[in-house]
This record gives C-alpha cells, sequence and structure tokens, in this order.
C-alpha cells in the first residue's frame, strides 16, 4: 500500500484538491491570465508586431485599438503586445492617413478632398452627421488605399520583426553563455 504525501496550504485543505472557480476568477482574472500570456513565442510576437502596425495605421480614427483587440481575440495573440505595437505607429498614422486618402481618391478618379486637420476636426465637433455626409466617401477612399498597401506594410513588417527578433535572441543566448 503506498502512500501520497499530501501537501495543504495554510486552511489545511489538500493543494490538490479542486475547489470550483468563482465568478471572479472565471470570468475577470483567467480571460487576463490568458491575454497576457497567449501569443509569447518568437514567430508569434513577430506576428503580433506586424499585425499591430499595420492595423495602427487604419485610416478610421479612434476604431485601431478595436480592431488590434478583435484581432488578437481571434487569432489568439498577446493583447499587450499587439496595443503597444498599435499605439507605437499612432505618432505616423496622420501622415498616412492622407497618403492612404490620396492613394484611394487616384484609384477609383474621385477630385482630391481638401485636407485641413484642424478644419475636419471643428466640423466633426460640429456636427458629425453633416461630417460623414460630406467626408464618408473620402473614408472609404482611405480605406481603399490602405487595403492596397497594407499586405505589403505587414509583409514588410513581419520581416524585419523576424530579423530584429532573432538577432535579439541570438545575443541573448551569446550573453547567457558567457555568464555560466
Amino acid at each position: 500500500m503506498s502512500r501520497d504525501l499530501v501537501s495543504v496550504d495554510g486552511t489545511g485543505r489538500p493543494l490538490n484538491q479542486s475547489r470550483p472557480e468563482n465568478y471572479w476568477a472565471r470570468r475577470i482574472v483567467r480571460p487576463i491570465v490568458t491575454q497576457l500570456t497567449q501569443g509569447v513565442s518568437i514567430r508569434e510576437i513577430t506576428l503580433t508586431l506586424a499585425l499591430g502596425s499595420t492595423l495602427g495605421v487604419f485610416p478610421i480614427l479612434g476604431v485601431t485599438t478595436i480592431l488590434c483587440f478583435v484581432a488578437g481575440y481571434l487569432l489568439k495573440l498577446n493583447q499587450v503586445i499587439l496595443q503597444a505595437a498599435n499605439w507605437m505607429v499612432v505618432w505616423i498614422h496622420p501622415v498616412l492617413l492622407l497618403l492612404f486618402v490620396r492613394l484611394g481618391e487616384r484609384v477609383v478618379g474621385a477630385e482630391a478632398m481638401p485636407f485641413v486637420p484642424t478644419e475636419l476636426v471643428m466640423e466633426f465637433n460640429a456636427s458629425p452627421t453633416a461630417f460623414m455626409k460630406r467626408f464618408g466617401m473620402t473614408g472609404l477612399h482611405g480605406i481603399l488605399g490602405w487595403s492596397l498597401i497594407a499586405p505589403a506594410t505587414f509583409g514588410f513588417a513581419y520581416w524585419q520583426m523576424s530579423v530584429l527578433l532573432r538577432k535579439v535572441m541570438n545575443r541573448i543566448q551569446i550573453d547567457s553563455r558567457g555568464h555560466d
């Protein structure tokens, strides 16, 4: 007859005895821990950074965070890394927005819409409905331009991140061997 040792926590209950998860742990804690720990292989990190930077310049302001969240959820990517990549490209977003709009206008042969950011903000604040009527097609032109460039942007970003991460990992391995 073998005797198994039973470890106990501070409550005196065996640690291997399963306790039912409460609502907080099941609905809040576990999904957050899953999001923080999933997608952490080098390939997944590379994919996550490339996707976050590509979606981060989507030409409709205010939707990139939602796009990244949905893509990360569906592809089971690390949300923290994905959103960080999204926010790291925010500085170039206004320049690319104009590029995407102009490309989309050119593809469909539309007349170039005046693009003065301060006036656009004032017009949107005055009447979002009137703004959408006036600039709705401009938004679609921007989405078209982004759609044409996004695959190449993603591919380039994936390749660059892959090279960079491989160099970093090699460096870490070399450094760790030197400290043994």
